[in-house]
């Protein structure tokens, strides 16, 4: 009898330890979640250089032949500062026409627009990775005029209005799309005898890339 007690006292201790045991291995480690980043925002900031192509569509005052559609490329330098999804900015570009032809109506008197070149701001709202702008400022050109004898050139200054859209394709590559109305004003032209005063305007088609730095 003595020797049947502390046997029965074992087993009940043996039989309690094992549950706890099994409930010490099977309890599970809690599941480790990776810590949430939120996506890096596209930054526009910095100093940039690019080149365009596109189409530029000349209205004349005061002579025969009143327009005039060519072809222009350029190239252009900018920085833009960025505030939240605010952008401001400065550019400069200069466009090359004289790779078109006029129209064939009517004689006499001709104009043609070798260049332009601008320097303007920049303002607009960015979504990420798109930029939506409008842009404004100084203009200036040359203009030849011609009454098919004699050819004189002029260079003038105006103004520029205009509005665009950039996508950035990589951290430091975008493309873009632009449309500028240009007016340059009116000057007089001394052709032989004749004294014509030719004005300028322009509609300017560009799409370029620029890479920024």
């Amino acid at each position: 009898m003595s020797r049947i007690l502390p046997m029965a006292a074992l087993g009940l201790m043996a039989l309690f330890a094992l549950p706890a045991a099994a409930a010490d291995r099977a309890r599970p480690r809690p599941q480790e979640w990776p810590a949430y980043s939120a996506p890096r925002a596209y930054n526009w900031n910095g100093l940039y250089v690019g080149a365009h192509a596109g189409g530029a569509f000349d209205r004349f005052n005061g002579v025969s032949k009143k327009s005039r559609n060519e072809v222009l490329f350029g190239g252009q330098v900018g920085y833009n500062v960025q505030m939240g999804t605010m952008l401001f900015g400065v550019e400069s570009d200069l466009s090359m026409n004289g790779f078109g032809k006029g129209s064939k109506r009517g004689g006499g008197t001709s104009a043609d627009m070798r260049y332009v070149g601008t320097l303007k701001a920049r303002a607009g709202v960015t979504f990420d990775r798109l930029l939506v702008y409008g842009t404004g400022g100084l203009a200036y050109g040359s203009i030849k005029a011609s009454d098919g004898l004699v050819s004189k050139t002029r260079g003038k200054t105006g103004y520029i209005v205009g509005a665009g859209a950039e996508y950035g394709i990589t951290d430091n590559l975008s493309a873009k799309v632009e449309y500028n109305y240009v007016s340059l004003g009116k000057d007089n032209f001394q052709l032989g005898n004749t004294r014509t005063r030719v004005g300028v305007t322009e509609h300017l088609v560009k799409a370029g890339l620029n890479y920024r730095f």
